[in-house]
Parts: C-alpha cells; structure tokens; sequence
C-alpha cells in the first residue's frame, strides 16, 4: 500500500530558480489543482548543511536530550533536518555511535511548504536529492566496495555533488553552472577543498561517478586524471533525475518534514487504513458466516442421517417383533428367559445380541426359517450328539473349579421347494453370513456336513430331518481360540 500511494503522489522538485512538478513515476507534468494523494518535495538548494554527531555510550531519554542539543548546536535555527540513519538502528545497549544528518534553512523552500499547506496539498515528506543520491547509490551492488565514493548528478540548471563514505552522505554541493568544463573544473576544485579541510586525507583518492554526464563533462573529469568510475546509463526514460527522484517515500532515509508538517498525509494514511481495516473485518466476518453456516447444514445432514438410521433400525425392531409374532413366540418369557440365561452363561455373552444377529440373518435369507437355538455351558463345546449326551451326565459331578465353555447352537430350516442347487446356494450364503460375525468363531459347518452328504449319496427321495435342517454350533471369539480352525 506504500509503494502504491507514492508511485500515484506527485513531486516537487524544489531548486534555487524555478519549481518542477514530476508525477510520481518521474514524468514532467504541469502544477496540479489538487494532489488528494499527497505530495513528496525534494529539495535541491545551496543552503544545505551535512553534520555528524558523535553520541557517547548513554540511552533513553539522556541519549534523545544529548541529541536535541548537538543539533541545535550544530543546525541553530533549522527546522528541516533529518538523520540519514534510522531511530531503528540506534544500539540499545549504552554504547557511542555516529549520527549523520543533514539540515535546510532555506526562505524559499519554507515559502514552497506554506504554499502548498495553504492549497490543502497533503505533504508526504521532504528529501534532499543529495540523501536521494546517496540511497540511489546503496542500492547499486557495483558501487558497494567504494570506501569514497563522489556522485556528480548533471541537472538542467546546474550540478549536484555528493561525497560518501563507506556508503555515508557526508558532504554535498550545488553548482549553478551549466557550462561542462567549467563543471569538470570545479569538480577538482571541490576535491581541493575537500583535502585542505581534512574531510578526506590527502592519500585519499576518491572514485568519481558521474551520472549520466554530458560527453565534454566526462572529458574534462578524465583530462584531470581523476579516479573516474564507469558512468551509469539511467533506467529511466526521463533520464537519471527523474530516476533518482522517484525514490523519495517511506523508505527513504532522511525526511526532513516533522509530524505537524505531514499530519493531512497522515491522517489521510489512518483514513485510508481503516477503511482497509474495516473491509478486512467485513471479509472475514463474512467468512466466519459462511462456515458458521456450512457447519449448520452438515449439522442437519448428520442428523438426517442418524434419523435414517433409527427409522432403520426401528424398523428391524419392528420386522423381528412381527416376525416373533407370526411365530407365537412369547416375548416376555424369551426376555426372562434371556436374563436367567445371561446370569448363567460365560461373563460377557449378551442374548440380546444374539438374536439381534440371527434376526439380521434370517431377514437378509427369506427362505430360510429359525427352527431353534440354544445356549449352554459345557465343558467340551460342539462335540458330536454322542459327546454331548456324555459330556451332560459329566456335568452333573463336575466340580467347582471345572472350566466351562459357552456354546450356542441353531437350527435353520431352509424351504422345501428349492432345487438342489438353490439349497445349496442358500447354505453357501447362510455359512458366509455366520462365519463373518466378529465375536463368535465357528465349531460345526453344515456346509461341510451337506458337502459330504451330497458326495456319499445321502440325499435321495427320503430325506430325514436331520438332513434337512442345517445346524450351527459357535464359541465365542477369544484370544485362545483364534487359531483354532
């Protein structure tokens, strides 16, 4: 949202002869009527003073003091300052580092800013184009091995000069002279001063950059056998000012404006915030609507489902009650009975369940009938009638401490107009159904039984009973009996 308000605010480009109007790409563009987005002034003008505070190992609000009186100490008078390191990379611990800043006391740069208040134009911030040099140049990688480094900028109404040190704007100066080899001269007349006033040793050989420069420029600076640097082509189509100027914003270092002189840009910037503040609540509030109620619907398809399922399972209930009906089945004495049985036989064993499962099974086979099923203990289950006969006379001088089993066995019946091969289609079912029950495993097939029966000729015209109905014996599913075949 930043680099969007400034690429649509406007600049002002504000010189010792003229004021120039840029949009916020850079182009050159006529005096606005009225900028709602706000206006970022670069101020290029000979009234420009670069200091640095030296500021001891202290913090809080000692530190901010020391500072405040450095800059009324060394920029009296001058309210347009700004530091080109942030309050942000201050140490916190108490130790002494190095503040630059820079300073404008300028009437016609003041004169510009009561103009443009008066017009109700929001002011972003101020920039000297000499910080907008110097951060143009941090941003080139080339340029990052230069301990000195001397920026010349050709304007149309003159040349811009900025010394950096180890990437630190530390010097800076507007030549009004148009004329490229009296800027080349002056060039190393500046170089000059810079050495006589010990800002840089006379070792020192700073590396000369100029951007963009006319071609007698570049000749001149290479007749006086200067430490010149490879020029830099503009990315720009207006050319390297309008390049340079365009990165004046939040992120550049240095702005000058204080908080009074920017509070319409920055009450526009909290208008702006919450509106998008409040579109985001909005979308989200509406999002959380939407899943509230996409939750409610799958609410109503679980309970529709569980309704299913009950009117399901009702109606099971209902087709077994009439199908115990049908049969003069007394119910509660088969519940009593089932309650006795259930005290009697192995922990663990529910009757209900039982007969839940048989009434699955004979619901899903019509054609076939429950003849009978019976629950008992026994000290060998689903051994042959003989063994069972022997195994009940046993039972009665058992003692205590004899382990008994549950067996449970069951008749079925299936219809006598089937063909042989739909009989046995039905067992074949019937078996499947029964062997799939997890908490019983099964001791007597009949489907092993009929098998055998069918190769030895045992079915013929006479059937007797106990070939016709087919018996189940089971055990319940313990841990001791799963490998039990």
């Amino acid at each position: 949202m930043t680099a969007l308000s400034s690429s649509q605010s406007g600049l002002l480009l504000v010189n010792p002869l003229q004021r120039q109007w840029f949009t916020g790409k850079g182009d050159a563009m006529a005096p606005p009527e009225s900028l709602p987005m706000g206006v970022r002034v670069v101020a290029d003008l000979v009234e420009e003073n670069h200091v640095r505070i030296s500021v001891p190992g202290i913090v809080g609000r000692d530190r901010q003091s020391f500072i405040e009186a450095q800059y009324q100490a060394l920029l009296p008078d001058v309210a347009l300052r700004g530091s080109w390191e942030r309050a942000s990379a201050q140490p916190l611990l108490p130790r002494p580092f190095g503040l630059h800043a820079v300073g404008v006391a300028s009437p016609t740069l003041t004169g510009q800013l009561d103009e443009l208040t008066k017009a109700g134009h929001p002011i972003e911030g101020v920039w000297t184009l000499s910080y907008l040099m110097a951060h143009w140049a941090v941003r080139q990688a080339a340029l990052s091995g230069q301990s000195w480094l001397l920026l010349c900028l050709g304007l149309p109404y003159g040349m811009r000069m900025v010394l950096l040190h180890d990437q630190v704007p530390v010097f800076s100066r507007l030549l009004l002279a148009d004329d490229p080899g009296m800027q080349a001269q002056e060039v190393g007349q500046t170089l000059k001063y810079l050495t006589d006033n010990r800002i840089i040793e006379r070792d020192v050989r700073p590396a000369i950059l100029p951007l963009d420069p006319a071609p007698a420029l570049r000749q001149g600076l290479q007749d006086l056998g200067l430490n010149m640097l490879p020029s830099m082509a503009p990315r720009h189509a207006s050319g390297m000012l309008a390049e340079v100027m365009t990165l004046a914003g939040s992120r550049a270092p240095g702005n000058l404006a204080s908080i009074a002189l920017r509070r319409h840009h920055l009450a526009h910037r909290t208008r702006q915030g919450l509106r998008l503040l409040t579109g985001v609540v909005a979308v989200a509030g509406a999002a959380g609507l939407v899943m509230q109620g996409q939750a409610l619907l799958q609410g109503v398809d679980q309970s529709r489902v569980q309704q299913q399922q009950a009117a399901q399972m009702t109606e099971s209930a209902q087709s077994i009650r009439d199908d115990l009906a049908r049969r003069n089945i007394n119910v509660p004495l088969l519940r009593l009975a089932m309650e006795v049985q259930q005290q009697e036989l192995q922990k663990g064993i529910d009757p209900v369940q039982q007969l839940w499962l048989l009434g699955q099974l004979m619901k899903g086979h019509p054609q076939a009938q429950l003849v009978r099923t019976e629950q008992a203990l026994r000290e060998q289950a689903c051994a042959s009638l003989q063994a069972n006969a022997e195994a009940e006379v046993a039972a009665v001088v058992v003692t205590e401490s004899t382990s008994l089993q549950t067996e449970w066995q069951f008749d079925v019946r299936p219809s006598s107009d089937l063909l042989p091969r739909q009989r046995q289609a039905l067992l074949e079912a019937l078996a499947k159904s029964v062997a799939a029950w997890p908490q019983w495993q099964l001791k007597t097939n009949p489907e092993r039984q009929e098998s055998a029966t069918a190769l030895t000729g045992g079915q013929g015209s006479a059937i007797d009973r106990a070939a016709t109905d087919w018996r189940w014996c089971l055990v319940p599913r313990t841990p001791a009996t799963e490998g039990t075949p």
